[in-house]
Order: structure tokens, then C-alpha cells, then sequence
């Protein structure tokens, strides 16, 4: 009598004693049946072939095979726990890619798209709190030797514009790219060559820049941070500085001529600025950038005649603006530099070889 009930149940009919209920339909070999009314049965978008599931495919190459067409999501999962009931400690996935092998080209996880406009995988940390959050994070517990890493990203194109990585950030307090050593080991490394790895850049843990190449910025002057009397907004690009005797490490506008205090010239776009701060200090507010070698605009005056191309350039009573010098006697340790190009009357501002003598 139980074994009546229990098939009676199965098959949607009511137990002994009741009115059985009739369903009737008709499906196709492998397809896996649904109710398509309250009594009726028909083939589901669901197939089984040789093992494998097929949704929306009818010859399943995989042990679940999705296809979806054109629709924009082809797999939702949805996990709502936020503890883990087996393992307080461990993670809640959503999706987990396994491969149990320990050698082989295996892959937990792959994506792929076709489109040029296309992501192979999108990790998307949407929520707003301000603890944070992560979209795709790489790991290894590897301790050997070998050479392992947390994250890779490859361009196999041998043409054309393409990123091994690709970082961005819309926040104007965000980083395109974050690299950390918890060692104090090498933060980054710059390595280049196709059958055998030639490092010809690298950044230590204490900051220091090594590299085989050149630095090559799109400043033509090599400047240094330093303070200026009262408010920097009283300064501008081009100014002559000179020492202020009556501060410590601090500049000041240029006032008399044939001054053996100049000092340099505000950069207008400086290449290298050098500090006395360290990368984590906030930029103090009354610091501009002085020349000190190499080319940079200078405001001068021809109040000591023209100044052609080549002329050695000294302080004049134009207060911040450089002049020809003509009196040799008086231009020891006053001159700031040679002019590059020439001016013919009244004031501008000319390239200026910064060679402080």
C-alpha cells in the first residue's frame, strides 16, 4: 500500500481514496519535461546528451552547456549568505571555478568574449560603503622559488595598441594602479625581451628608481622645491629669484641689479623636481619649483640694451626680471644664465640656458 501512495505522489495523483488526476503530454528524447499547465507536460528548454546538460543548446559539449542568444546575461547566481554557516572564516561564493589537477595547463575559471567592444570578465564591487570593497582579486600561497603570481594579464597581439594590464579610476583620490611589497621588497620591475627576461626597470622598497634607460619627461630644467617669502600667489613662472638673506632655505623676487644672490627661475613646467619632502607629506602651500639647471622661460628686460641670442644674463632693478649683463667686473657669481633667444626692447620673456656662475 505505501508503494502505491509514494508512485501515486510521483506521478502527480492523488493518494488511495482520492480522484486521481490526469496528466498527458508528449516530449522529445533527451529533452527534460516541465508542467506547461496544471495537467499537461512538454519539452523544457533543458537537454541531456552523453551526460551533459544543455540549457538552450541542443548538443551540450560541456557538463552544463548555457546558451542564451542575444540576451545580455547568460548565468545569475545569486548566493544571499553573509556567513558562511560551514566555516565562519571562509569566504561565500557566488561562483567557484575548481581544478583539482596539480599539473597541466588547467583554469579555474575562463572567459571569453569575440567582441572588440567585449570583456572576458567583469568583477564589479557595486556597493557605496565607505569600508570598500574589491572586483577581481588574484591569489597564490605559492612559497617557492618558482616563479608564481596573484594576477596576470596577457596581450598575445604581436600588432597593434594592446594592455597586459589595464588600470582606471574616475575618483580624483584614486590610483589607476596600487603596488605594495609587505616585505619591503621590490615594488615594481620593468622587464622586457621575448626568450629571456632583460630587467631594465625597477623600483626598491625604499623608493629608489633604478633604470637602464634615460628619464626623458617633457620638462626641458631640472627644478627644486623651495620656500618663497610671503604668499606664493605673489610669484609666477618665468620670475628671477634670488636668496632671501633674512630667511632660512628661502627665495625671494629679484630687486637690484648684479645681485650675487640669484638663485635661479621659477619653472614654468619643470622635468625633475627635487624636495626635501617625502611622498606621503602633504606639498607645504609657500614652495615654487626653481630652475637651477637646464632650459626654462625667463621674464627679462632690455633696460641694459638689447639682448641677442648667447648674451649672459644677470639681476636688474626690474624687480624679478633678468638683463644683459655688460659690466664683466661686477658679473662674478651674479650671473644666471645664457640667453637662447633675443629680445629687442622693453620686457618679454625669452628661453634662458640656466648656468648659474
Amino acid at each position: 500500500m505505501k508503494r502505491v501512495v509514494v508512485l501515486a505522489v510521483m506521478i502527480g495523483l492523488a493518494p488511495l481514496g482520492a480522484k486521481a488526476q490526469q496528466v498527458s503530454g508528449s516530449g522529445t528524447t533527451n529533452k527534460v519535461s516541465k508542467f506547461t499547465g496544471s495537467s499537461t507536460i512538454g519539452d523544457s528548454a533543458i537537454i541531456e546528451v552523453g551526460g551533459n546538460v544543455g540549457i538552450g543548446w541542443p548538443t551540450p559539449q560541456y557538463p552544463l552547456h548555457v546558451f542564451t542568444g542575444d540576451l545580455p546575461v547568460g548565468l545569475f547566481v545569486q548566493a544571499q549568505a553573509s556567513v558562511n554557516e560551514v566555516c565562519a572564516t571562509c569566504p561565500v561564493n557566488a561562483i567557484l571555478g575548481f581544478v583539482g589537477a596539480s599539473s597541466g595547463n588547467v583554469i579555474g575559471v575562463n572567459g571569453q568574449t569575440l567582441s572588440p567592444g567585449g570583456i572576458g570578465v567583469l568583477g564589479n564591487f557595486t556597493s557605496t560603503d565607505a569600508q570598500g570593497g574589491g572586483g577581481v582579486l588574484g591569489l597564490t600561497s605559492a612559497t617557492s622559488a618558482a616563479f608564481s603570481y596573484g594576477a596576470a594579464g596577457f596581450a598575445q597581439g604581436t600588432t597593434g595598441t594592446a594592455f597586459g594590464v589595464y588600470g582606471q579610476t574616475q575618483s580624483p583620490d584614486g590610483w589607476g594602479a596600487y603596488f605594495v611589497n609587505r616585505a619591503r621588497g621590490n615594488i615594481m620591475a620593468g622587464v622586457v625581451g621575448q626568450n629571456a627576461d632583460v630587467q631594465v626597470f625597477r623600483v626598491d622598497g625604499k623608493g629608489t628608481v633604478f633604470a637602464d634607460g634615460g628619464f626623458r619627461p617633457f620638462g626641458a630644467d631640472f627644478a627644486e622645491a623651495v620656500e618663497v617669502t610671503g604668499s606664493s600667489e605673489s610669484y609666477a613662472p618665468g620670475d628671477l629669484l634670488v636668496i632671501d638673506a633674512s630667511g632660512e632655505r628661502r627665495l625671494a623676487l629679484s630687486q637690484t641689479p648684479y645681485s650675487t644672490l640669484v638663485a635661479g627661475i621659477y619653472s614654468t613646467k619643470p622635468g625633475v623636481v627635487a624636495s626635501q619632502h617625502r611622498v606621503d607629506d602633504a606639498l607645504p602651500k609657500d614652495e615654487v619649483p626653481l630652475a637651477v639647471v637646464g632650459i626654462v622661460p625667463c621674464k627679462v628686460t632690455a633696460e641694459n640694451g638689447s639682448i641677442a641670442a648667447g648674451d649672459l644674463l644677470v639681476t636688474s632693478s626690474t624687480p624679478g626680471r633678468a638683463m644683459k649683463g655688460t659690466d664683466r667686473s661686477r658679473m662674478l657669481g651674479a650671473v644666471v644664465g645664457q640667453a637662447l633667444e633675443p629680445l629687442q626692447k622693453g620686457t618679454g620673456e625669452i628661453q634662458v640656458l640656466v648656468t648659474l656662475q
